[in-house]
């Protein structure tokens, strides 16, 4: 008797964990912050130690989410500035030095705040670790005000099928899956595409905020599960 009534005991136990798990009562493990670069008051130091801070290059600070007077960056497409000779050097961005937690394992998160005031010319970079193939990781703005976030070496990517809307703040996120790629605006699945295959995330580009985006940038930060 006493045999069957730890069993009944063990079985009760064992049947509450499912009951809470499948009604989300058991949390999962909260999310470690790798890197945030608040850009507020002009600064791109990142508020976890051991990641590089930013070189903030010719962005001016504005006015962030809670209406705060400098709690953002403001970027400015170079390409529009003069759409005869377009100059680079003009180009105003943060530059993040390669680091290689700036490269994390699957499962992680790319996360901006931006508020977008201009359709790009062209593409705004919101966040680039590298160009192309061969980079880590981008979010970009796309002509036409979609988002598009892409992962890994065989560049990857997720498209939105919306338009942002401008003069608003939007959170885009870019989800790195094993097996698919993610876009969030807002806090919403947007987008996703799978991988096939392996995927590398090496490059040893720095990581570049804002170039030729035009509007603010108050936030970016990545985590990892």
């Amino acid at each position: 008797m006493r045999i069957l009534s730890m069993r009944i005991r063990t079985s009760s136990f064992t049947l509450a964990l499912l009951a809470a798990a499948a009604s989300g009562l058991l949390a999962a493990a909260d999310p470690t912050l790798l890197a945030r670069w608040t850009l507020e008051k002009g600064s791109a130091a990142s508020s976890v130690g051991g990641v590089p801070a930013g070189q903030v290059e010719r962005a001016k600070p504005g006015p962030g989410r809670a209406g705060a007077a400098d709690a953002a960056l403001i970027f400015e497409d170079w390409s529009a500035r003069n759409y005869l000779k377009p100059d680079p050097k003009e180009a105003t961005r943060v530059v993040i030095p390669h680091d290689a937690k700036l490269n994390p394992r699957l499962p992680f998160r790319l996360t901006a705040w931006i508020r977008p005031t201009a359709d790009p010319v062209f593409q705004g970079g919101i966040a680039e670790k590298g160009r192309g193939f061969g980079a880590s990781y981008r979010l970009l703005l796309l002509r036409g005000l979609k988002v598009e976030a892409c992962l890994g070496d065989k560049h990857v990517c997720a498209r939105s099928a919306e338009p942002l809307s401008l003069n608003a703040w939007h959170e885009v996120t870019l989800v790195a899956e094993t097996g698919r790629v993610v876009l969030r605006v807002d806090g919403k699945e947007s987008a996703q595409t799978p991988i096939e295959g392996a995927l590398k995330i090496s490059s040893s580009d720095p990581l570049i905020l804002g170039d030729r985006f035009t509007g603010a940038i108050a936030e970016v930060s990545i985590e990892t599960d």
